[in-house]
């Protein structure tokens, strides 16, 4: 029963954060050819002194074909609180790797999400760089990867705050990376990203994550998250450093 009450506590305490997003949870280690999918989701709930109520979906389409491999991310979440909206972000991210007979692959992305919690109205951003396999085995990768990044962000400010409502910024973004399928149907990942400015390296944005999947069956698995998001630039009143916890379910399709 206590056990029960901590996966419970999990799924209520989330805070998401969506300006970056962990593309390594989605890649699977020496993928075969072919389209796959999974699908992502929690529901949370609280009554008495609280009336709280969340919904979260994670979607994901993967495609490797010959020495190419592609993700398209879909990711959302809503939260009311007494029957107010406190809570709402989305994003859609896709990346493309051409994998090649070194160790070194060009990768290109893009993506577009907004989250209102932290102000931000629309965001987009493109980018292109390297990943370099540090270590490959049957079961497991280290990746390292670096790339330049454009982005172009729309905040919920008004004129007379300090932060800009507008901003276009030329980013270099690095993480490292390390996945393991510990079973045929449990796989962990834990990565780090950095993206300082190129004229700012002051202004940096940080992301650390660890992802834990459990295969209850062939087709349904449980998954934990563990993370922290980092800005050392936020828009006014939004705080610099979010956490959060997240426990749910996923269906491959």
């Amino acid at each position: 029963m206590n056990t029960l009450k901590f996966l419970l506590l999990l799924s209520i305490f989330s805070i998401t954060i969506h300006a970056q997003v962990n593309i390594e949870k989605y890649n699977k280690v020496n993928q075969s050819d072919g389209l796959f999918g999974n699908l992502s989701f929690y529901i949370s709930a609280k009554t008495g002194n609280t009336d709280i109520q969340e919904f979260g979906v994670d979607g994901r389409i993967n495609y490797h074909k010959d020495s190419f491999n592609s993700f398209l991310i879909a990711l959302g979440d809503y939260g009311w609180n007494n029957g107010k909206e406190y809570s709402n972000n989305a994003l859609l991210h896709f990346r493309l790797i051409k994998e090649t007979e070194t160790f070194i692959s060009p990768e290109f992305f893009a993506q577009i999400n907004y989250n209102k919690k932290q102000l931000l109205l629309f965001r987009s951003l493109i980018g292109v760089g390297v990943r370099a396999g540090l270590l490959s085995t049957e079961n497991s990768n280290l990746t390292f990867g670096t790339a330049y990044m454009f982005e172009h962000e729309k905040l919920d400010l008004s004129p007379d705050n300090f932060h800009p409502s507008l901003t276009d910024h030329h980013r270099w973004s690095n993480y490292l990376s390390y996945t393991n399928s510990l079973t045929d149907n449990s796989t962990l990942s834990i990565i780090i990203y950095a993206q300082p400015r190129f004229d700012n390296f002051k202004d940096i944005r940080m992301l650390s994550e660890n992802h834990l999947s459990v295969g209850l069956n062939e087709k349904v698995s449980i998954s934990v998250s563990l993370g922290l998001r980092y800005d050392s630039k936020p828009p006014d009143t939004v705080k610099d450093l979010d956490t959060y916890t997240k426990i749910g379910l996923s269906i491959k399709i």
